[in-house]
């Protein structure tokens, strides 16, 4: 209890090391946890919610576990800014999230910080039947990429909600044929 009146009263002298403490501190924090957050093991499971995601990441035929042997982050996609660190560090203190978690929206832009060239994509997808990529529901622009490559569950081709194409019978397993 002395060494904290002592650190106290230094302080209250000398206000201005304490903001540079309280600086070197943030700024630490942040590296650390910026180092934490490319290991999923470390920033994620800790959270039972996401031990099934973190765990699907390093061992499935999901398409994360597809990014992981890529060598792609789960911070790669899930970009979090302080706020979202502020509200998930509060989430798992006080154990109040969402069970599941909620799902996040991405826009196409997302991936093509990777996947950029749309008409490559488009001219490996040109089957006879149809072009999943260029249809009548529009092209690669119009719909959005996780309307059938999901990450967390198998893949799905919305085009089989109204078509049986016989491409869709020779989508690799990690896609839902139903």
């Amino acid at each position: 209890m002395q060494k904290i009146k002592q650190a106290y009263e230094f302080f209250k002298k000398k206000p201005l090391y304490l903001l540079a403490l309280i600086f070197v501190c943030a700024v630490v924090g942040n590296f650390a946890m910026a180092a934490a957050e490319r290991h999923p093991d470390l920033a994620c499971s800790p959270c039972h919610v996401m031990k099934p995601y973190v765990d699907n990441y390093h061992d499935s035929n999901l398409l994360s576990h597809t990014h992981a042997r890529a060598n792609i982050d789960c911070i790669d996609c899930h970009e979090n800014g302080l706020d979202d660190k502020i509200q998930e560090t509060v989430w798992y203190v006080t154990d109040d999230f969402d069970d599941p978690p909620y799902k996040r929206a991405f826009p196409n832009e997302m991936c093509v910080k990777c996947h950029d060239n749309f008409d490559e994509i488009t001219s490996k997808t040109n089957y006879a039947e149809a072009n999943p990529h260029n249809s009548h529901l529009g092209t690669m622009q119009d719909i959005k990429c996780s309307d059938c490559h999901t990450m967390h569950d198998p893949q799905r081709a919305i085009c089989a909600d109204c078509h049986s194409f016989a491409f869709l019978q020779e989508l690799p397993e990690n896609w839902d044929k139903k």
